[in-house]
């Protein structure tokens, strides 16, 4: 892996809870499917041996600044219930047990902190996460790493996957929208348009400083394009402030935080205890047997 690690947390909390089946259950009946498939996935990931490693969750769904500019983004997600938001705080529990550097934001999302740490130290970085929108942070030298599938993407994977750079992915969901994240974009604007766009203009700035040459670029419906921006130009500028990530948040961490710390084995054998986990777990954080 790069020097630094810098995890999607949230993205591998739910996918243990929703592939996981709940018969997975502590002691006193908590459903902990989530809580158990995370931890073998941060086991995994630690295998690996990463130099530094930080990661980040989402503290909220509805909290950040985003939904104060766009009330509408991410209401078509369910917010978590009683049983997911105990297991989302065990999750947060088991990454710090386990030694991991973590951070979470009242005001902004997961993607904004990963950005604003890779910014704050400047190393080539591994982002672990399946989120797209984390395609527009790298660098030449960075990679976004889907842990699950094993599928590797670095900058000129992620041009061929998603038809823009890296540095137009924000605007080019401002333009034709994202569907998980509930942003419509551009009312008629599709992927395939947007791209072209943006092949020709580079960014939404771009676009709207030459939008009178649109009608000359040989764009099927050129001229309807070219009225939809116009009017809706201000829509599109809200989208591109939501879709583009943040990385100027001020994070009080050091390279040395990031470290992975030893093990705290008592902790984490009341964990284990707390959650009903067996051997298999035990062993591989170097418990030994489980306790009688």
């Amino acid at each position: 892996m790069k020097p630094l690690v810098l995890l999607d947390s949230s993205i591998y909390v739910f996918r243990a809870y929703f592939s996981i089946p709940a018969s997975f259950q502590a002691p006193d009946g908590q459903v902990i499917n989530a809580v158990y498939g995370y931890t073998q996935f941060l086991l995994d990931l630690l295998a690996h041996n990463p130099r530094f490693i930080s990661a980040a969750f989402d503290e909220s769904l509805i909290s950040c600044y985003r939904n104060r500019i766009y009330p509408e983004y991410k209401v078509n997600r369910d917010l978590p219930d009683e049983n997911l938001t105990f297991q989302l705080a065990r999750c947060q529990e088991i990454t710090r047990l386990l030694g991991i550097h973590n951070i979470c934001l009242y005001d902004y999302e997961a993607d904004d902190i990963i950005g604003s740490v890779q910014k704050k130290f400047g190393l080539p970085t591994t982002i672990v996460s399946r989120d797209k929108d984390l395609g527009q942070l790298l660098g030449d030298d960075d990679e976004l790493w889907d842990f699950a599938s094993d599928q590797r993407l670095g900058p000129s994977e992620v041009a061929v996957k998603f038809g823009v750079h890296p540095y137009q992915i924000a605007d080019f969901l401002a333009l034709a929208g994202d569907a998980v994240d509930n942003i419509p974009g551009a009312p008629g604007i599709g992927a395939k348009t947007a791209a072209a766009l943006l092949g020709q203009f580079s960014s939404i700035d771009g676009i709207y400083e030459a939008i009178e040459q649109i009608p000359d670029m040989g764009l099927r419906g050129a001229r309807k394009v070219q009225k939809i921006l116009q009017a809706h130009e201000e829509t599109i500028r809200m989208f591109q402030e939501i879709t583009r990530i943040h990385t100027d948040i001020e994070i009080d961490v050091s390279l040395d935080d990031l470290r992975v710390t030893p093990l705290e084995p008592d902790a984490l054998a009341r964990f284990c205890d707390e959650m009903g986990f067996g051997e298999r777990i035990r062993d591989r954080m170097g418990l030994g047997r489980e306790a009688t």
